[in-house]
């Protein structure tokens, strides 16, 4: 084991009373009795057969307490109360989820489990064969990171596609569709990894499990659920949710520097499942609306996005400004460039950091409203092509990034 962080004493007692296993699936999110009577039933349905003679434990939150007497024929199967922090939902979730993850990982370290599985959404949501396909890559083929695809409606989770995936697609070479995503697999060796070092400014969204099995050589794919994005509990407005995603990012970026300076292009990872195709949501977008917040950004922040952006970015927006809803666009290459720019600046803490982060939503309000235009009728394939622009696009100006990084003082606003 690779911590040697002390859990109480009845936690310890009970961990090892329970023995070994080769599989863990944490249910953090369960919240009743019910729930996790349900949710013990799909992990067996799930997992039956996967590795045949082993013994799979259900870690869940202690305060979760049921009768053993109600548990149909167990099949190798035990249950662990453990103390698991609250943590809010993803694809935005709160600061303390690093902390969570640890006491999960935890677990799965004390019970010496070959593979990890940790279901933070809504466990009746994700059908058993889904929850296979999280796991077994990581028994069966040594994968170490299996991580979500969701079936993404229309307007979905934009700042993930919009940012996070681009990003992580250019800097650290690996096209991985959902880089924060509330389901995954982990294998012990990542999950010792995970417990080896506590770095500090972990919080925010989870960009740093793949970021770091990436850059620690780890073997990373993905499994198509078929299940729609996890719905988020009580989800932040706008700004705040920019301010959590994208700060987790841009400290992700800042630690890795050293490494991704390195990566020329991408690859794609393997894929497991086949996915499925999300309800076209109804209504419109108001995109006017999405516009007139933009305009009012540019006459708001102006100063302090000088501050952030190169002069001939400032005319960009400043274009953008005075077209009408038909004809707004946010070329890929310009939200490239400005992403690179913020986090930067983000690095050089030009500003209060929690500042800089809201003074981006305008801007990227700007690029939803642009990709929304875009894409208002588009089929699926259609879509999914132009997300294909958008990471390629972010590759393209990779080299914009590497020379601002290393050559700061070039320019100065």
């Amino acid at each position: 084991m690779a911590e040697n962080e002390t859990l109480a004493t009845d936690v310890e007692n009970r961990l090892a009373t329970t023995g070994g296993a080769e599989v863990v699936v944490v249910l953090p999110g369960v919240a009743t009795p019910d729930a996790l009577l349900s949710a013990v039933g799909r992990v067996r349905l799930a997992l039956d057969g996967l590795a045949p003679g082993s013994r799979t434990v259900v870690v869940h939150p202690s305060g979760i307490m049921i009768d053993p007497a109600s548990l149909p024929e167990s099949g190798g199967l035990g249950l662990v109360p453990f103390p698991i922090p609250a943590a809010d939902q993803s694809p935005t979730p709160g600061p303390n989820l690093a902390e969570t993850y640890r006491a999960m990982f935890q677990a799965s370290s004390r019970l010496g489990a070959r593979a990890c599985v940790v279901v933070g959404s809504d466990p009746a949501r994700l059908p058993p064969e889904a929850l296979r396909l999280l796991v077994q890559p990581v028994v069966e083929q040594s994968f170490d990171l299996v991580t979500p695809v969701y079936v993404r409606a229309r307007f979905e989770a934009l700042l993930q596609s919009g940012v996070v995936t681009p990003a992580v697609r250019a800097l650290y070479g690996k096209r991985i569709r959902f880089p924060i995503g509330s389901d995954f697999g982990i294998s012990s060796r990542l999950v010792d990894r995970q417990l080896q070092v506590r770095v500090e400014g972990r919080g925010g969204a989870p960009v740093w499990l793949v970021s770091e099995a990436i850059t620690a050589g780890f073997q990373v794919a993905q499994a198509q659920l078929g299940v729609p994005i996890p719905a988020q509990k009580d989800p932040p407005e706008v700004s705040t949710a920019v301010a959590q995603v994208l700060g987790a990012l841009f400290l992700d970026i800042d630690r890795n520097a050293s490494y991704w300076q390195k990566i020329r292009g991408s690859q794609s990872v393997p894929t497991f499942g086949t996915g499925g195709t999300a309800a076209d949501e109804p209504g419109a977008v108001d995109v006017s609306r999405i516009i007139e917040t933009f305009q009012l950004g540019y006459r708001n922040l102006r100063d302090v996005w000088s501050a952030v952006l190169p002069p001939a970015t400032l005319l960009e927006l400043k274009r953008l400004t005075g077209l009408t809803a038909a004809s707004f666009r946010l070329p890929d290459d310009l939200w490239a460039r400005i992403v690179y720019d913020f986090a930067l600046a983000h690095r050089l803490r030009i500003m209060n950091r929690d500042h800089l982060l809201r003074a981006m939503t305008p801007v990227y309000l700007a690029w939803v409203a642009s990709y929304t235009i875009e894409v208002g009728t588009a089929a699926p394939a259609a879509i999914e092509y132009r997300l294909e622009r958008l990471g390629a696009a972010f590759e393209s100006q990779k080299p914009y990034l590497v020379s601002r990084w290393r050559w700061p003082d070039r320019f100065n606003p």
